[in-house]
């Protein structure tokens, strides 16, 4: 390297600039607000399943004591069981199935588990003994996924009447359509678990106000009040990210969502390539002007970086150049060793590289990799 471009670039900064993954607490706090306007008399459960959607389930647990959220959903016990250990006082909600070998932290760990087979009424029951265990039904109503199907339903009466240990706080199904082109699916399917659980609540003998009727998804959610029952569960736009750019461009002026991450690196190493030169596996790109300087960053999609992306986006004025690797990306026109934004502020949405990469917002989010350096900024 001259003399010259060295002066151009200057040199790396000290310490080790791990990628840092800023999540912002108030465009969260923002985001659940408006989830309470929405649904004013509504209990929320907030999903924090998969690592807080890629958030750090650590990191955000300021947010979710100081909001004073309700509930909190997981997918299995062990996501349960973390939050317990870190403090989390209040229900949290087993929202997938179980398997025999987590119905004792469920009982340790007081977890609220989701009765999604009739057969864990039984084996949940007895190893209770005598305990009070909490239980919300699961029912299948059109997703075709984990629930009580509704073939199933005298079976489950039968079995939750012998049961002497559970009990039930709640009753709850799940939408498989989203969006307001949805609403003659989701608004029938709505009214037929309106119907089973109040019927169940007869069944079985309960007080009405003592079970929690949930439905609501972050889409049906905003869309539809008819869903939103005792409690409504938010999860992406309580993020701040829709499922796709169309519906971002489409909905947020109504809505009003705030993004809450923000992902910046700092280069590695910056060096100037000349006309001819691949860049990156494949050499997918070649440099066309006379020479051009680039950005290596330490990030790739071991941390998240859709491979998709590849030569396909540009992240404000820094195009990226090359395939996406493991563990690096290369940008254009980087201004020397000073950091780059790749989400935030004025660069394309996760939504965008999620339409880029035929992916979507969700499958982004859960898989930023644990090597980015996550931060929550007040």
């Amino acid at each position: 390297m001259t003399e010259e471009t060295t002066a151009i670039f200057g040199e790396p900064p000290e310490g080790v600039p791990i990628p840092m993954l800023r999540i912002h607490a108030s465009a969260l706090r923002h985001n659940l607000n408006r989830f309470r306007e929405l649904a004013p008399r509504s209990k929320v459960l907030l999903p924090v399943k998969a690592n807080a959607y890629g958030c750090g389930l650590q990191t955000l647990f300021p947010v979710f004591t100081d909001a004073a959220v309700d509930m909190l959903g997981v997918a299995n016990c062990h996501e349960a069981v973390e939050l317990r250990k870190l403090g989390w006082q209040k229900p949290v909600l087993n929202l997938g199935g179980f398997f025999k070998g987590s119905i004792a932290s469920i009982i340790e760990y007081d977890i609220s588990a989701s009765i999604t087979d009739v057969w864990q009424v039984a084996a949940l029951d007895a190893a209770a003994a005598g305990k009070s265990v909490s239980v919300h039904l699961k029912l299948d109503l059109g997703m075709g996924r984990i629930g009580v199907r509704q073939e199933s339903l005298n079976e489950l009466v039968a079995a939750l009447k012998s049961a002497t240990n559970l009990r039930v706080d709640g009753i709850f199904t799940h939408f498989p359509h989203s969006g307001p082109e949805a609403a003659p699916f989701t608004l029938a399917q709505n009214e037929n678990f309106s119907r089973i659980a109040n019927l169940l609540v007869q069944e079985l003998g309960l007080q009405r106000d003592a079970v929690l009727f949930h439905a609501a998804n972050s889409y049906s959610a905003a869309f539809f009040s008819e869903t939103h029952h005792d409690m409504i569960r938010p999860g992406i736009l309580f993020y701040g990210y829709y499922q796709s750019e169309s519906d971002r461009l489409q909905f947020n002026d109504r809505f009003g969502f705030k993004p809450a991450l923000e992902l910046v690196a700092t280069p590695v190493s910056v060096r100037t390539l000349r006309r001819g030169d691949g860049i990156s596996y494949s050499s997918l790109y070649h440099v066309t002007d006379p020479s051009e300087t680039v950005a290596v960053l330490p990030l790739g999609y071991a941390d998240g970086i859709p491979r998709a992306l590849s030569n396909q986006i540009t992240f404000g004025r820094h195009p990226l150049r090359g395939r996406v690797t493991m563990d690096q990306i290369i940008l254009g026109a980087p201004n020397g060793f000073e950091p780059i934004t790749l989400l935030g502020s004025g660069v394309p949405s996760l939504e965008y590289w999620g339409d880029l990469s035929q992916s979507f917002s969700y499958e982004i989010m859960s898989h930023l990799g644990n090597r980015l350096q996550r931060i929550l900024v007040n």
